[in-house]
């Protein structure tokens, strides 16, 4: 994955994932999606097993209960 995308490729993006953005929001938002390109090449190119997937979650808090 490259470190930078194209202003047309950005934008093809962004409509394809249902964003009408303006020039300006494309502009404001390209740096941004170009800071995470990396880390996002790292994520993929990771390879993980059905086991690897499972995701869980601990609220910080205890419920309350009767």
């Amino acid at each position: 994955m490259p470190a930078s995308i194209s202003t047309d490729d950005f934008r093809a993006l962004a409509v394809r994932a249902g964003l009408e953005l303006t020039d300006e929001e494309l502009a404001l938002l390209k740096p941004m999606y170009e800071h995470y390109l990396p880390a996002i090449e790292r994520m993929n190119a990771l390879e993980l097993d059905a086991e690897d997937l499972a995701v869980s979650f601990t609220p910080g808090w205890e419920p309350e209960t009767p």
